[in-house]
């Protein structure tokens, strides 16, 4: 069962074109230009951060340096390079401190922490567990190895600077504290021999003045770390963002990275931005661009359907008009008002429904003559009649003379006139055409002799399909004409089913046709009009007969159907049959 098709008025067609070449490549227009506005801003984002972390990494070299150059200080002074070396011994907790040893160290590490309250301490840890700082009263006075073991690593540094990662130290009075801190190793000027540690412990305050500076955005992260990754600031931030690829995603959100080392320190600084934050302002902008173009969309489909009324306008009224002439009115005429292409259809539509009005007319008076001819040929039907009592009195001679193949002609040729004559129907049944064909075949055999041996290939159930009366004949008589030579000739004719068509096949292995002589049948089979058959009154022009069967064929079913010649590698020829099938007389 075939679907329904749906059906869509034409102002829906209209609405439906609209949205296609007006609201679709606007949103195509719209989402590209986000993607492309969002990606710039992305863009634009990183870069600027990166320039941004440049001048960060370059603060932060500046202030190592001059780190690097408090931890340098004990070596300018001799008294301090003095009571180191007054304090070599082993570390013992009750190493005794002259008063003038501490106020001589209290002086010089005081001066080196003057205007800088991002130190939390500057310390000096002599080699007998001695501790002199800045901070009298608030870190102890001795030092033990196991409870420094941050010592490990800038002892192994042999004097280089040492940037220690967030530890706990244990020397501050009242509660262990978690530092970063900057250190190196004291050594004897023409020995080289160690006398004690440098200390200075930072605060947040002094990554917090260098990155305060930095303009990113309110959600973004700043962190600093060494060159092994290990975290500086914050002092309880997360070590596994540091090195996590140019995107990252935490609670579900999405941050992009940043990353800058120093050549100097090799200390990295990381920034993370939210991809949110950078999309802010390309949202905003669709926001506001969306609001506009809907508004402006909105307008646009007001004014395209005041212009579909209008122009829908004049195709409703004929259409008024042609379902009036649908119900047999022919006396409606439509009003052209305009001058368009609907006003030209406007105007072919009158035109044509005064034709049909004419012609219905002409129709009417022709059943009138029709009736009057079907009268006359009802006084006419003595002849067949004449003709067939005739035949029957030649067929009862010929048997009673013993003449059975004459008997045998007569009767076939009888069942021929009864076919073409007493039959009116305009399709039969393919069993009805053959049994025509074979007794004409028959009337041919007594001529023709053995020459022609015919096989009928007819399919189960192909029997009872219709096709036109007297469609096959023709083509056995071509057959006849021009396929027969001196040697016998086999003629098949065979049926099979191609979807919804009937396919019958007519094949001989006769004489056959030369390329050249296809090529000339097939051009003149198939021309809408050809000369080249016009013929005087009583000629025959039998060579033809394809191309009759072909048009009518084609006359009755249209494009696709008809006859065709079948190309062939070997003796003879194949004409195939293309009909539809149909299984009862159409009214």
């Amino acid at each position: 069962m075939k679907a329904k098709k749906l059906f869509l008025s034409l102002r829906m067609k209209f609405v439906i074109l609209f949205f296609l070449l007006i609201t679709i490549p606007f949103f195509f227009i719209g989402f590209i230009t986000y993607k492309q506005y969002s990606s710039n801003v992305e863009e634009d984002a990183i870069a600027y951060t990166e320039q941004i972390i440049d001048q960060i990494t370059i603060n932060l070299d500046r202030y190592m340096k001059d780190m690097d150059r408090l931890t340098l200080a004990p070596y300018y002074d001799n008294n301090v390079i003095g009571i180191l070396r007054a304090h070599l011994s082993e570390s013992t907790m009750g190493a005794f401190v002259k008063t003038e040893e501490t106020a001589k160290m209290n002086l010089m590490i005081s001066s080196l922490a003057i205007d800088r309250s991002e130190l939390q301490s500057i310390a000096i840890f002599a080699n007998d567990g001695t501790i002199f700082s800045n901070l009298q009263g608030s870190i102890a006075q001795h030092w033990e190895y196991s409870a420094n073991i941050w010592m490990k690593d800038v002892i192994a540094a042999d004097g280089d600077l040492v940037i220690i990662p967030p530890h706990d130290v244990s020397y501050y009075i009242g509660k262990n504290r978690e530092v970063v801190s900057i250190a190196r190793v004291v050594r004897a000027a023409v020995t080289n021999e160690h006398l004690g540690i440098v200390k200075i412990d930072l605060s947040e305050l002094g990554f917090e003045k260098i990155l305060g500076s930095a303009s990113f955005s309110r959600n973004s992260h700043i962190y600093v770390s060494d060159r092994e990754d290990r975290l500086l600031y914050p002092l309880h931030g997360r070590d596994d963002l540091i090195a996590a690829g140019p995107k990252i995603t935490i609670d579900g959100e999405t941050f992009i990275t940043a990353t800058k080392q120093s050549g100097y320190t090799g200390m990295q600084v990381t920034v993370l931005i939210p991809q949110d934050d950078m999309k802010a302002g390309a949202r905003q902008l669709t926001r506001s661009t969306l609001i506009i173009s809907l508004m402006a969309i909105l307008l646009a489909y007001f004014a395209a359907g005041v212009a579909s009324g209008r122009l829908l306008k004049p195709i409703r009224h004929l259409q008024t008009k042609m379902k009036k002439v649908q119900k047999g009115d022919f006396r409606e005429r439509a009003v052209v008002s305009t001058y368009d292409e609907i006003g030209q259809l406007t105007f072919g539509f009158n035109v044509m429904v005064t034709e049909i009005e004419r012609l219905v007319k002409e129709v009417y008076e022709s059943k009138l003559r029709e009736s009057e001819a079907e009268f006359y040929a009802l006084q006419s039907q003595m002849n067949p009649h004449f003709i067939y009592n005739t035949l029957e009195s030649i067929n009862s001679l010929a048997l009673q003379s013993n003449q059975f193949e004459v008997s045998d002609v007569v009767v076939n040729l009888g069942r021929l006139l009864r076919y073409t004559v007493d039959r009116k129907d305009k399709y039969v049944f393919v069993k009805d055409e053959v049994s025509f064909v074979q007794a004409y075949l028959e009337i041919q055999s007594t001529r023709l002799g053995i020459k022609l041996e015919t096989e009928f290939h007819i399919e189960i159930g192909h029997d009872y399909l219709l096709i036109p009366k007297l469609i096959l004949q023709p083509l056995i008589e071509n057959v006849i004409e021009h396929a027969l030579t001196d040697e016998p000739v086999t003629l098949k004719i065979k049926t099979r089913i191609d979807q919804d068509d009937l396919l019958i096949l007519i094949e001989d292995d006769g004489a056959g046709m030369t390329a050249a002589r296809m090529d000339y049948v097939e051009k003149h089979m198939y021309a809408e009009q050809d000369e080249t058959i016009k013929q005087r009154f009583g000629e025959k022009k039998k060579e033809f007969a394809l191309r009759n069967v072909h048009r009518r064929l084609y006359l009755l079913y249209g494009e696709g159907y008809g006859l065709f010649i079948q190309k062939t590698h070997h003796q003879g020829l194949q004409l195939l049959l293309r009909i539809p099938l149909r299984y009862e007389e159409e009214n």
